[in-house]
């Protein structure tokens, strides 16, 4: 499959040049630029205060609606320490990057929704973020300690230098797979979402209000939000990235083995994340679960198919620890083969006798032109996308034209 990357390389895990694309010509070459450094101290100097906005402000300003409040319910300790969790996270991750990207008035909010969905808004000025209040019970319960106990099998997978650095974060360091699972998943979804606050913002031509949300949509077919949503996978890719980067910093005895386990933990959350809507399972319960696939599409509804997403996650993953790791001296065989074994041990303990991995394989067998395609019409789209193509460019991010 030829990847045609283009790199985040504003939030650069090394400071080293950056190659874009395996096999392609072109690269973030890190040359100063004197225009551009008078640019950007022309705009550290007009940088406007960053301000959060409560989501109480925007209720009472019908802004939002919906606003779920769990702190005077009577909850489980397991789902009080969930939205706790979640709010948290998103709130810290909005907080920080509002204010590399000199984005205002922004807010977070949970939406009371039997929906497990998650958003983004700009309206009337304001650059909201949110998530529906089921959403964090239903990945928190799907994301289990249970569904994991097997991971130690990984082990008896492969090398044996890989076999015992998987050992070794479960013995040695006590490691908590199944909370950096879901840390993944999490990373992954703010990510997404604060790509569609940079994409509203860096529009030239304004829409009064923007809304996207996660949720397929069967009845609204639009190539820029697919090209949109193309773009936000891979912002939110990268943002796991730097997430396993350093979880990797954090361990009591690192080595670059234990860290290619964390890099294929890290993309097997993203994959099993986007599966468990593709299987229509994230809302079904324990020991009740039927597969109700999604059928195949490329130019319908409101998101890119599935698969289509899982094939730019895995490749634009993968990409990136090449350029970003050059002496990790990792294969891409290896790299496939440990995520899907993940997803297997995952599944297997999830749904029990149903063949998941088998299907995905099928899939991804039938379909593998069609997602190399369009994946390539999405990226030809996005370049040419007016406010992706200024994110681009305004982080000095090559990229094949």
């Amino acid at each position: 499959m030829e990847r045609r990357e283009y790199k985040n390389v504003i939030c650069n895990l090394k400071d080293t040049k950056k190659v874009i694309s395996k096999g392609l010509n072109f690269f973030y070459c890190g040359k100063r630029d004197s225009n551009k450094e008078l640019k950007g101290e022309k705009m550290k100097k007009n940088r406007q205060r960053v301000v959060y906005i409560d989501k109480e402000h925007l209720k009472k300003y019908n802004i939002i609606d919906q606003v779920f409040y769990y702190e005077d319910l009577e909850l489980s300790v397991e789902s009080r320490e969930a939205y706790k969790n979640f709010e948290k996270q998103f709130i810290e991750s909005y907080s920080i990057s509002a204010d590399v990207y000199n984005i205002n008035e922004f807010s977070f909010y949970m939406k009371d929704s039997y929906q497990c969905n998650a958003f983004a808004i700009q309206k009337r000025g304001y650059n909201i973020i949110g998530i529906t209040n089921v959403y964090p019970i239903l990945l928190s319960k799907k994301f289990n300690s249970k569904y994991f106990e097997k991971f130690i099998f990984m082990g008896l997978m492969n090398k044996e230098n890989i076999g015992l650095a998987y050992i070794d974060l479960i013995n040695k360091e006590k490691f908590n797979l199944s909370k950096f699972m879901l840390d993944c998943s999490i990373k992954f979804t703010f990510g997404h979402e604060f790509r569609h606050i940079l994409q509203f913002n860096s529009a030239e031509i304004r829409k009064e209000s923007y809304y996207l949300q996660e949720n397929l949509m069967e009845n609204a077919f639009d190539i820029q939000k697919h090209t949109w949503e193309f773009d936000a996978d891979r912002s939110g890719c990268y943002a796991v990235l730097k997430f396993v980067f350093r979880t990797d910093t954090e361990l009591n005895k690192r080595s670059p083995d234990k860290f290619k386990c964390l890099l294929y933990a890290g993309c097997a959350s993203m994959i099993i994340t986007k599966c468990l809507f593709y299987f229509g399972v994230m809302h079904q319960e324990e020991h009740k679960m039927t597969v109700k696939k999604i059928d195949f599409y490329t130019k319908k509804y409101s998101h890119p198919h599935p698969l289509v997403r899982c094939a730019n996650i895995l490749d634009y993953y993968f990409s990136n620890i090449e350029d970003d790791f050059p002496n990790l001296d990792i294969e891409y065989q290896e790299f496939f083969n440990n995520v899907f074994g993940i997803l297997k041990i995952y599944f297997d303990s999830l749904m029990g006798s149903n063949n998941i991995i088998n299907e995905i394989f099928n899939d991804f067998k039938k379909y593998n032109g069609e997602v190399t395609a369009y994946n390539n019409e999405l990226y030809d789209l996005a370049i040419q996308d007016e406010a992706i193509r200024n994110l681009l460019i305004s982080s000095n991010t090559s990229f094949e034209d």
